[in-house]
Formats: C-alpha cells, structure tokens, sequence
C-alpha cells in the first residue's frame, strides 16, 4: 500500500466509536460547568481567580477598573458580574458586565468559555486583547468535529480589537493602571491562537487552555491545537516561573511550576505510545482500550478518550506523526 493511501486508510479507522464517545465527554463536561457554583481563590491583593464560569477567569480590580483574562461561558455571564461585583467594593452587587468598567479584557483563545462574556462586558472603549488567530475564528463559521458542533460567527462587539500576529516574535508588554502585564503566544497547543497572560508583579500567569488539572487537556486539533505544540507552551510556561509562580489553568484549581512540569511528562509519554501504536495500523478505539494513559488518570481525570482521540488526529492531520517517511 504507498504511504499517502495508508496514511487516509488509518485516519478513518480512528472515526468510530471513539468520535462518538468524545462528543459525549463534551456533553458531559458542559453539564457539570453549567452546574457548579462560582468559587475565588484569592490571588493577592485585589486579584482573582474564579472557576465555575466556564473556564477560569481571572479578575484584577485596579484605578481604571478591572483587568480580566476571559469572559466565561455566555450563560453565566451575568451570573459572573454579580459574583465578581460582590467581591469588588466600588462595583454594585447587581452590575451586569456592561455597567462594570473594563479597562482591558484579555482572550486566551477563541473558545467560547473563554470569550462568551464579551458581549456582555464589552464597551467601545474596552480593550480587548487576542491573538489575530482568535479573532479571526471568532467571526467566522467553524464546525468542531470533536464536539459535533458548528459555531456562528461573533457579533462585532465581542471580537478582540487590540490583536497581534505569529510574526511578533517577543513577548508584548503594556501597563494598565499602573499594572504591568506580559503577554505572547503559545503556536498551536490547544488551538493555533493561545496566549499567555503572565502579571510579573504578582508572579501569576493566566495560562488558558495550555494548562490543565483534574481534566486532560484538549488539542483542538481544527483550530490548530495539537500535542506537540501543548508540549512546547509547556516548556515555555516553566521557562517563566519559579515555585511560588501560581498558574491559572483553563479549568480546576491553580497550579504551581511541578504541575506543568508533570503535563510535561505525560504529554511526552502519551505521544510516543499513541505514535508507536499508529504505525503498526492500530485505531482511537484499540488505543483507549488499551488505556495508554493509566497511570496519568489520577492527575488528568478518568476519561481520557477526547484527549487520546485528539492527539490522534491532531498528529495525522498536521503531518507530524514522526516515523512516517513521505
């Protein structure tokens, strides 16, 4: 059989029951976040992290108003104004978003637990910053086969409007009342667009979806997401922290530089077995049967089959699975 015909003919084989089991997972996981109360972890002085909201956001009161990495999910938009408002002194309890001073909004990636707030808190003088890749996902249509999903474009009000680009090398600094935020890119970990947010003041980085606990992590593998590039935003995310840096993952409770230095470990092991695995015409299916993350299920969660199913697909359909020869 030539390479390019065994190559489609073991990427079908990993759309069976797998793909079903991922969506499900999805479904699941949606359920459980639309459920759970909204929680804070206290950060330091006037900052937070809050979980519940979808993805975790993070919320810095400062003199100009406040500085956020995410908007949640856009069913608890509102829900998240009144709790952020609550904890904030000079923010009424019953604010919604759109009454609460923004100064500067940062999207860590186009998903919509991260960004479904925008509207809600979005003002013609907020800034919104983002990769470009973000916003261009956000306003366009995109249908997510893991998740059996199409996604509507985004109103004009909630799409980034302070963006930069692959081609920006460095890391970006700016200051927001008197706070100085670091950002830059993590190329295609979990999607093509992730960013980092890292508050050097605090020693406290807002990872996004380049970082999980309790859950594996999702290479979204058509927005550009895949296992090789979350390795790489790992390495980047240790690179800038010391063992008191607190990490703000995607989802789950704050991490410390020994948690992303496990993430490592696993993501390395996970892909050397999936590959090796692929190449001798094994499936998504044979692969989670064969449970090839065991011994990471206590630290990721119980369910890996959408992240073995992910990486599966984010290594074929990238050309990156390593061994194949062209």
């Amino acid at each position: 059989m030539k390479n390019s015909s065994r190559r489609l003919f073991l990427k079908m084989l990993g759309r069976t029951a797998a793909a079903v089991a991922a969506a499900g997972s999805v479904r699941a996981v949606e359920a459980q976040i639309g459920a759970a109360p909204l929680a804070a972890r206290r950060l330091g002085d006037g900052m937070l992290a809050i979980g519940g909201a979808g993805a975790n956001v993070v919320a810095l009161s400062g003199p100009n108003g406040l500085i956020m990495v995410d908007s949640g999910a856009p069913a608890r938009a509102n829900e998240l104004a009144q709790f952020v408002g609550a904890r904030f002194g000079d923010i009424p309890v019953a604010a919604r978003f759109g009454d609460i001073p923004v100064a500067a909004l940062f999207n860590t990636h186009w998903h919509l637990d991260h960004t479904g707030g925008n509207e809600a808190l979005a003002a013609a003088d907020t800034r919104i910053v983002a990769h470009e890749n973000t916003r261009l996902w956000m306003s366009t249509k995109v249908h997510v086969e893991w998740e059996d999903r199409r996604y509507e474009p985004r109103p004009d009000a909630a799409l980034p409007n302070d963006t930069f680009f692959s081609s920006d090398p460095q890391p970006i600094e700016l200051e927001v009342g008197g706070e100085r935020i670091v950002y830059g890119h993590l190329p295609e970990a979990h999607t093509d667009g992730d960013i980092y947010v890292w508050f050097p003041q605090r020693n406290v980085i807002a990872a996004g979806g380049a970082a999980t606990t309790g859950r594996y992590p999702v290479p979204d593998y058509i927005t550009g997401g895949w296992i090789g590039g979350l390795g790489d935003a790992t390495r980047a995310l240790m690179e800038m922290c010391d063992q008191d840096t607190l990490i703000v993952p995607a989802w789950g409770p704050v991490l410390g530089r020994n948690d992303l230095q496990a993430q490592l470990e696993m993501l390395a092991t996970v892909r050397e077995r999936i590959e090796a695995m692929a190449l001798v015409g094994r499936g998504i299916d044979e692969m989670i049967e064969a449970r090839l993350t065991a011994e990471f299920d206590e630290r990721f969660g119980d369910d890996a089959a959408l992240f073995v199913a992910n990486v599966y697909h984010g290594l074929w359909w990238g050309g990156r699975m390593r061994g194949i020869v062209a």
